[in-house]
């Protein structure tokens, strides 16, 4: 059992997803959202929100601000299960576009990682994602053998739910819901809506 988040955004009327890219020297390298496994006794979101916040080294907050961020407006779930392992939670969720928050994130992990000892990088999960970049459903039509091999069932789950995950992201981010915002702010809310499906990963 699995859980993550994925942060979702209306820009210039088209709605990007947020990704990160995994380290070449890990055994499943590629782009995917921001999860793991879950720990005794975790819930499906318990998970997403701590590996959601360790995998992105604090840029969207603590736990406690992620957990707002993913209940403020609720999130709309993708549920993948393949033969023989337990089910994957891909938790959506809108924020408001920030480019800066990209040019930071990047700027610091270059920073970092030519300056630490290689065996610390390996080591330390908060390398896990050497980038983060915004991803179109085009973007993710055209790059989708670049991201992880189990994450490319999800890829597909997200693509064949493009209408309802557009409707629900712009549904929440209308003008009259949120305020200008740098990614340093906060969000808190409730309601949520899973997508659940089983599929045989090949």
């Amino acid at each position: 059992m699995g859980g993550s988040i994925l942060p979702t955004t209306v820009h210039n009327n088209t709605i990007y997803f947020l990704f990160g890219k995994e380290r070449d020297i890990d055994e499943n390298p590629g782009w995917s959202d921001f999860g793991g496994g879950t720990e005794k006794g975790e819930s499906f979101m318990s998970t997403a929100i701590r590996e959601g916040s360790e995998e992105l080294t604090g840029f969207l907050g603590s736990e406690k601000d992620v957990k707002q961020l993913l209940t403020k407006y609720g999130t709309y779930n993708i549920d993948f299960k393949s033969d023989g392992h337990s089910t994957y939670r891909a938790h959506i969720f809108p924020m408001k576009y920030d480019d800066m928050l990209v040019y930071y994130y990047n700027n610091n992990q270059k920073f970092l990682q030519k300056r630490l000892d290689p065996k610390i990088i390996r080591d330390t999960k908060i390398f896990e994602k050497t980038e983060i970049r915004w991803f179109s459903f085009s973007d993710m039509v055209n790059m989708k053998t670049q991201f992880r091999s189990f994450y490319q069932n999800v890829v597909s789950l997200i693509l064949n739910n493009r209408v309802q995950i557009e409707r629900f992201i712009k549904s929440k981010l209308q003008p009259k819901n949120y305020t200008k915002r740098t990614f340093k702010q906060r969000y808190n809310s409730r309601k949520s809506h899973t997508y659940k499906k089983n599929q045989s990963s090949k």
